[in-house]
């Protein structure tokens, strides 16, 4: 059937205009080779696009302290003698009670939104509805019987890192007390009383773990972009069509019938080809990926007019 089928197209191209194509459709509508446009054809495809980018996050371990108590002397022990008494001085000395240490802070990073424009269809052609049907033997088709249809974009939003994550080290330093004590500079003599050495607890703090920074990687995150990737781009083709100006009405009336049975054709079917049923045959066209600009052979195949 299909050899057929293409032995009837290629005798169609050969015709002449005005000749019966009663061989295909039986009737005694003429066949024409036309100038048409043939649809670009499409492939749907995905990109991902990057909408997160990875980063590296710290956190802090503070340090562990611990406390404790010194005893600290603050009066040395003495004799006192009844004649001649004890001659004392005061000595004064500082003690560190808490150690130098580093604290570290960690700051996190900053994010920036900027949005990407990404193409999605690339600019193709459609053919005018209300442009007649144009002959091969003319020598071009008119500009305005070619629509230019724009491609087609969508803006995606991602946030980038501005400012890196890092850490800030500060300095604590050591805390010390001053002590005062009292010493013996002259002990008593003749009479001998000793006097005890006098003490205080003072409280200590120590680092028994310093502060630690640990780090873990964020992973980027991506989204997926439906677009469609040009396999053909649309061309001008020979087709062989029904000769506009000399097909009967009745064929017309049964375009008008079918296209309205596929819900293309909006009202009453009158056997003329007008501004409505041109738009209808043209969406019809599209819709199926046939050729555009003329009542084609291969559109009355796909509408079973045949």
């Amino acid at each position: 059937m299909k050899s057929i089928y293409f032995y009837n197209i290629l005798l169609a191209m050969t015709l002449p205009a005005g000749l019966s194509f009663a061989a295909e459709t039986g009737k005694t509508d003429a066949i024409c080779a036309s100038q048409v446009l043939l649809p670009a054809l499409f492939r749907p495809s995905a990109e991902n696009v990057t909408v997160y980018e990875p980063s590296t996050r710290y956190s802090t371990i503070p340090v562990q302290m611990g406390y404790g108590e010194r005893k600290v002397k603050v009066a040395d022990a003495y004799v006192i003698y009844e004649t001649i008494p004890a001659t004392f001085g005061e000595v004064t000395e500082s003690i560190e009670v808490a150690r130098e240490r580093v604290e570290i802070t960690t700051l996190p990073a900053t994010y920036r939104t900027e949005t990407k424009r990404v193409k999605v269809k690339d600019a193709t052609q459609r053919w005018n509805p209300v442009c007649p049907a144009v002959v091969a033997s003319e020598q071009s088709i008119p500009a305005h019987c070619l629509i230019n249809v724009p491609a087609v974009y969508t803006d995606v939003t991602r946030e980038v890192i501005d400012v890196p994550a890092r850490t800030i080290k500060k300095v604590i330093p050591a805390r010390t007390e001053t002590i005062t004590r009292k010493v013996v500079l002259q002990p008593a003599q003749v009479i001998r009383r000793e006097i005890p050495a006098k003490y205080r607890m003072v409280k200590l703090a120590k680092v028994e773990q310093g502060a630690k920074v640990s780090t873990t990687q964020q992973p980027a995150r991506v989204q997926a972009i439906l677009s469609q990737q040009t396999l053909r781009s649309e061309r001008i083709v020979q087709r062989p069509a029904l000769c506009e100006p000399t097909v009967s009405p009745s064929t017309i009336l049964r375009l008008q019938q079918h296209l309205q049975q596929g819900g293309y054709y909006q009202g009453t079917p009158d056997g003329i080809l007008g501004p409505k049923t041109r738009a209808a045959l043209t969406r019809f066209q599209e819709d199926h990926q046939l050729a555009s600009g003329a009542i084609t052979v291969e559109t009355l195949q796909k509408l079973q007019l045949q």
